[in-house]
């Protein structure tokens, strides 16, 4: 966590204490609320402030504008996100290949139902159609997500050469983001949400041992 927090302060010139850490860490916070209530439009630098309960000048001594904030938002929830996988990951590192596949999948498939995930997911989509520094972390976010998948594929089935194997890592990766951008329903929709999640982790499987 505070490896992440640390990276998401960018540019900042002076060395944050641990203490710091935590204010900063409150204030991506209350920005991705911010963000999942009112929107890209909705999040201001004294916005922020005020959820906290901190002078504006607080909030610029950690990101010192609207648009430093929003990249450092964006870049924490993703390291988050990889850190996750990451994790899961190297807990599997002494079980069969499928098996770590399967139980990478399922910890995928649980973060899809978060609606703060899917909420933040769909806003930074939205942001790298106008901000370029937007589009190059969700582009970031891909590619760590394609080498991940890749390594978890790469020779279930022998007779699949690497580069098939990273066409499929890329295939994964675009149906679970796009599960991500389907918000979980309410009420009586559950059940079709279920059938989803179920077709969309057989398809995978699929991919990842086909010939």
């Amino acid at each position: 966590m505070t490896a992440t927090v640390l990276s998401a302060l960018g540019e900042k010139p002076t060395v944050t204490t641990d203490r710091g850490l935590q204010r900063a860490r409150e204030i991506l916070l209350a920005a991705r609320d911010i963000l999942l209530e009112e929107g890209f439009a909705g999040l201001t630098m004294r916005g922020v402030a005020a959820r906290i309960d901190v002078s504006l000048s607080t909030v610029q001594h950690y990101y010192r504008n609207q648009e430093v904030l929003v990249e450092a938002l964006l870049a924490y929830l993703i390291e988050n996100m990889g850190a996750g996988i990451a994790a899961a990951i190297a807990e599997m590192a002494d079980r069969d290949q499928r098996e770590r596949l399967e139980v990478v999948l399922d910890y995928l498939l649980g973060v899809c139902r978060d609606p703060q995930v899917c909420g933040v997911f769909a806003e930074a989509w939205a942001l790298g159609k106008r901000l370029p520094f937007a589009m190059q972390l969700m582009e970031r976010m891909e590619e760590r997500s394609r080498k991940q998948f890749y390594q978890l594929i790469v020779g279930l089935n022998p007779a699949v050469g690497r580069a098939e194997y990273r066409r499929r890592a890329a295939m994964i990766v675009m149906l679970l983001h796009g599960l991500m951008l389907q918000f979980p329903p309410q009420g009586t929709a559950a059940l079709s949400r279920k059938q989803l999640e179920g077709a969309v982790r057989a398809q995978v499987l699929e991919i990842a041992t086909a010939l």
